[in-house]
């Protein structure tokens, strides 16, 4: 079989799973959800911010936010003011100009052929010509938990997966600006890459292209939140307030996970576990395809703030992960991906029925620790690559 013939019959098999993801999507439960959810989802409440500046109300402002919200029609606040930064808000105010039903749509849509077209990108770049890996990546894009639970609430898993998929083609490609700029997208959620910024920055510091990216992403980080404390100066006293406690108090992350094993020990516990993978993440050749995969997967394990549907990021490192493997070892790449996939479309679902039955999903942080540990495992022969 030709390379070509290997390409378009491994873009046969993404598609193909991913028809069959569209196809669970519409008929298996989680569109008709997502549709019965339209004012009541986690995008109707970042639609609700922007909606706010657009017709003239105050989101950090907690003595009005609770009746803005029931004007607007949207997701029930948990906290007093705008559960987000402004930039969040500032981002979405295009979407804000259409009706939330209208806009959700587009949101829904447009994010997942985003995610779609990036993935099919970074599989055709690290893993070209794998028809089962393609097709495997495919099926856990929107079959797994943290997929259709992301396009349920109409969270930003499917766009992140797009610009992480971007930032990590353009460092490869040398082009470093672009990855750059591609990373202001994950301000979004930047607690999910925090830990990842650090390999980043020791890439810089050793001349790689990411030296480049990380300026522009920097200087770009500067300019949103200056910009958008220019529009809102009172939205981080108000947000420190109201939103900082209630965020951090009981999510998906490793703390949470330990200190309900290990009581007030499990915090430090979580700090050296993370710092240990760091260390084992340093050992990796800065810059490269399995030091990107390791710190991508630390990133979210590590995370200090994080649900079981931004897993979804995982498909980033672990087909970064089985590229490298692959120079070395085929076989043993797909067989990755396969383990890889297994613990999103298997593991990851009987975990969140543990969540939904403990109203906890603090034991979902398994998904992001174990595949750190199988990628930093995989990739310690090819730690150069």
């Amino acid at each position: 079989m030709t390379a070509g013939q290997a390409a378009r019959r491994a873009d046969l098999a993404f598609f193909a799973a991913l028809v069959a993801g569209l196809l669970f999507v519409a008929f298996l439960g989680p569109l008709d959800r997502r549709l019965e959810l339209v004012h009541d989802n986690d995008f109707s409440g970042f639609w609700a911010g922007a909606r706010a500046l657009v017709t003239g109300r105050d989101p950090y402002d907690a003595a009005t936010w609770m009746g803005t919200t029931v004007a607007l029609g949207t997701q029930a606040p948990d906290t007093a003011v705008y559960g987000y930064p402004p930039w969040v808000a500032l981002a979405l105010t295009p979407l804000a100009l259409l009706p939330l039903e209208a806009a959700a749509w587009l949101w829904m849509i447009a994010s997942v052929v985003l995610a779609a077209l990036a993935v099919r990108a970074l599989l055709r770049t690290c893993l070209p010509g794998s028809a089962p890996a393609h097709a495997t990546i495919g099926l856990a894009l929107l079959m797994s938990q943290p997929g259709f639970h992301a396009l349920v609430l109409g969270q930003w898993a499917f766009l992140l997966v797009a610009a992480l998929s971007a930032v990590v083609l353009a460092l490869r490609r040398g082009h470093g600006g672009r990855a750059g700029l591609a990373a202001l997208a994950l301000l979004a959620k930047p607690q999910l890459v925090a830990i990842a910024a650090i390999g980043l920055a020791v890439a810089a510091f050793r001349g790689h292209p990411a030296r480049h990216a990380a300026a522009v992403a920097a200087a770009g980080t500067a300019a949103i939140v200056v910009g958008s404390t220019l529009v809102l100066p009172h939205w981080w006293q108000a947000w420190s307030a109201a939103v900082a406690p209630q965020r951090l108090a009981h999510p998906a992350s490793l703390a949470t996970a330990l200190g309900d094993l290990f009581g007030g020990g499990g915090g430090p516990l979580a700090l050296a576990l993370t710092v240990a993978g760091v260390a084992a993440a340093l050992a990796f050749r800065p810059g490269g395809d399995a030091s990107l995969a390791v710190w991508l997967s630390l990133s979210l394990a590590g995370a200090p703030y994080l649900w079981s549907y931004d897993h979804l990021l995982l498909i980033v490192p672990l087909v970064l992960a089985a590229g490298a493997l692959a120079r070395r070892d085929t076989a043993a790449a797909t067989r990755l991906v396969l383990a890889g996939a297994a613990i999103l479309l298997l593991a990851s679902p009987l975990l969140y029925v543990l969540a939904v039955a403990r109203h906890r999903e603090s034991f979902s942080t398994l998904v992001p620790l174990s595949l750190f540990v199988m990628l930093a495992a995989a990739c310690r022969p090819v730690r150069d690559a």
